[in-house]
Formats: structure tokens, sequence, C-alpha cells
């Protein structure tokens, strides 16, 4: 093989490696192509690899919810306030009129003093002492002698809800004395009961509208074991003090 036939060898066989080098990658990529994969780029010494694709399609916005579906807070409601217990000792005064005789007019005052215990939210109940007077009169020429009683008994009253207004209810027993037309002293016993209506002007002070019947027996006239049954009424404005 002379010289000329060596340099020509050679340049085959180069060209031949250069092609078989070329060829690799190009097969490479096309497999690449063909199974749906991209080749990796690859890396130039010294730098960072390159990070992944973000993705470009805008994620979707999240849907409104829509208002019936919030659910509103319930509304509070604040309880009505409970009056604080009152109970405690009480004195009172009243002042009216009073009948014990029918059509005759009496002027009455009386007074009572007693204790009321805390029964509920808006009731009390106790007990009373009291002391009264009708003053004498007279009444078409004749004198109408003064009656005197005292009385023991309930009291119990009512508050009308938070309002300062409320009821009053009266029961129990009650003793009188007086004198009749030929100045000899005349007792008498029996019972009474009292409705009213009230209205506090304050924790300590209320002013009250009484209306009292009393029912009581005295001696016939017609003989020492007989007894006419015989009632009275009073109506008194009064103010009650309490502690």
């Amino acid at each position: 093989m002379n010289k000329l036939t060596a340099v020509a060898v050679s340049v085959l066989l180069l060209s031949a490696a250069t092609a078989q080098a070329q060829s690799i990658p190009g097969w490479k990529a096309y497999r690449a192509q063909q199974t749906g994969q991209q080749a990796a780029p690859t890396a130039n010494a010294g730098q960072a690899p390159a990070a992944p694709p973000q993705a470009t399609d805008p994620q979707p916005a999240a849907a409104p919810q829509p208002a019936y579906q919030t659910a509103a807070a319930p509304y509070a409601t604040r309880p009505a306030p409970k009056p604080a217990p009152n109970g405690g000792l009480f004195v009172g005064v009243q002042g009216g009129s009073g009948w014990v005789y029918e059509d005759v007019d009496q002027r009455a005052v009386a007074v009572s003093a007693g204790y009321r215990w805390q029964a509920g939210d808006y009731s009390q109940v106790g007990i009373e002492l009291g002391a009264g007077r009708l003053d004498e009169t007279t009444w078409r020429g004749y004198g109408i002698p003064e009656v005197k009683f005292n009385t023991i008994g309930a009291n119990a009253r009512f508050n009308f809800g938070n309002s300062p207004w409320f009821g009053v209810a009266r029961l129990g027993y009650w003793h009188a004395r007086s004198r009749d037309g030929w100045d000899r002293k005349v007792t008498a016993d029996g019972a009474y009961g009292s409705l009213g209506v009230g209205v506090d002007l304050g924790r300590h002070f209320n002013l009250q509208l009484m209306y009292t019947g009393y029912t009581y027996a005295v001696d016939s006239y017609y003989g020492d074991d007989e007894y006419d049954i015989n009632r009275a009424d009073t109506v008194t404005l009064g103010a009650e003090v309490r502690f």
C-alpha cells in the first residue's frame, strides 16, 4: 500500500467514526420523540440545574359560596332582669273613710307593721299586726260612736312583672271596741280581707290604695244567746316604708 492509499483509508475511517458519533445522539432524540419524552438538557459545568418549568395554565378560581349557605349568627336576646329580693320589715300608715253603719261616713286611720319574705321572682308573703280607728261623727242629729280595732293576719304583694306597680292582698282576724246608744261598752270579733294596688316610688317607699271589708258578730238585741252578723268597710290611701 503506497502512501496515497494509506491517507485515503485514514480519511475514510475518520469519516465513518464521525458519522457514527453523530448518529447516536440523533437516534436518541428520535426515540425520545417517539415515546413522548424529552431529553433532559445537559447542564454546563459550574451551572445549577435549571428549575422545572412552571405550569402556565391558570388555576380555576374558587367558586363563590351562595349567600344562603352562610349561616347567620343567631340573634341573641338578653333575658329580662329579675328584680332583686325585697323581703324585709315594713311599716305602713293609711287614711280614708269607713262605714260601720249604712250611709254613715266616718274618718278612718290605721297603722300596720310586719315582715314579708321573698316567695318568688315577683311575689312576697308575710305577717302583719295593725291598729286603727274610725272617728265618732253625727248623722241626722244622732251621735255615731268611735270604733277602735286591732288586726293580725297575712300580707302578700305581687309585682306586675318588672314594672313598679304591684297588687296587695291581706287576710286575718280583727277585734273591735265601741259603745252603743246607752254608752255601754261593745266588743266585736271577726275577720278582715283587703285588696289593693300600689306603686313603688323607690326601693324603700310606696303608695297604696286599699279596700278592706270586715265581718263580725255582735249580741242580738233580741236575746243573750243570739248574734247579728254585720259588716264594715274602709277605703284608704296609704304609704309604706320598707327596711
